[in-house]
């Protein structure tokens, strides 16, 4: 008999079978919708200076005009027969002779140059350098001025301008006709664009009429069918358009685009030797006259002036 050590008899242990690994796939966390994104508010319209009551319009139609920004002084200043509009320095004019000629029936005029810098005006000192970007080749202590200033904050020309409308206001006109609306041509180089000039003078327009002034169109045939930023044509925005030399260029056909709307529409011409043709003038509507290339007063030497009947 063979002898069995007892370990050999002991029962040998089975181990379990191997359980299959279970992969889980990664919990992945549920997509988050990503928040919505606000739609920024459009940028509101710019809205025009709200507008004064009591604003007395141009006579519209044919009538008897002059032009004397050149007098000098107000003596100077003598209103000839049947003239029913004058258009007089603003400065240079007081309110005791806006009176005078209002109580003579006439329609003021108070002329501002507010595209340019002048030496010797009241508020000449007031102009920082940075707003005169060329000087003027035709009056050269004069200089074109950066009219996109006025849409800026705290906006020094925008402050000088208003002054002014304020002043003619105050001395009783009825209208300004305000000088230099082309900075856009007259300025080298492309720095004032033709649409940051037409919104300058629509600027210009709602400004005056803020104050209760009616306003004129100065010069720039070509500009009054273009729109400003508020979306209007400068012949909604101006009362009417006192133009330069109309006929010598062969403009005078774009000054019907105010005639058309019952306003008002002067020319003036300079040129020696030209005969003003009366017949264009009347078939369009506009109320041209001839005058010295100064403007002078009727009180001075060298004062001329010519019409149609």
């Amino acid at each position: 008999m063979i002898d069995i050590p007892p370990a050999a008899l002991a029962p040998v242990p089975v181990q379990p079978a191997p359980q299959p690994v279970v992969v889980r796939p990664p919990i992945r966390p549920a997509p988050v919708q990503p928040a919505p994104v606000p739609t920024p508010p459009a940028a509101p319209s710019p809205q025009p200076a709200p507008q004064s009551s009591g604003i007395k319009l141009p006579p519209s139609g044919k009538l008897s005009w002059d032009w004397q920004i050149g007098a000098g002084s107000e003596a100077n200043i003598t209103v000839p027969t049947a003239v029913k509009l004058i258009d007089v320095d603003g400065f240079n004019t007081s309110a005791a002779k806006v009176a005078q000629l209002n109580a003579q029936g006439l329609y003021t005029v108070c002329y501002l140059d507010v595209g340019s810098y002048e030496p010797g005006r009241p508020d000449s000192a007031q102009y920082p350098a940075y707003l005169k970007v060329q000087q003027d080749p035709d009056w050269p202590a004069e200089y074109f001025l950066d009219v996109t200033d006025v849409f800026k904050p705290n906006s020094a020309l925008a402050a000088i301008l208003k002054k002014r409308f304020q002043m003619c206001k105050d001395k009783g006109f009825a209208a300004i006709e305000p000088d230099n609306l082309q900075n856009d041509e007259n300025v080298k180089g492309g720095k004032i664009t033709t649409q940051q000039q037409i919104d300058f003078n629509g600027w210009v327009a709602d400004q005056a009429h803020a104050y209760g002034l009616a306003v004129f169109q100065k010069n720039g045939p070509d500009k009054i069918l273009l729109k400003d930023r508020t979306g209007k044509m400068m012949v909604d925005k101006f009362d009417g358009i006192l133009n330069e030399q109309c006929q010598e260029q062969g403009e005078c056909s774009a000054l019907a685009e105010y005639t058309k709307r019952g306003k008002l529409a002067l020319n003036a011409e300079y040129k020696a030797g030209l005969t003003l043709d009366c017949a264009l003038s009347d078939r369009l509507k506009i109320n041209s006259i001839k005058r010295d290339l100064d403007l002078r007063g009727a009180g001075m030497a060298g004062y001329s002036k010519q019409s149609c009947p």
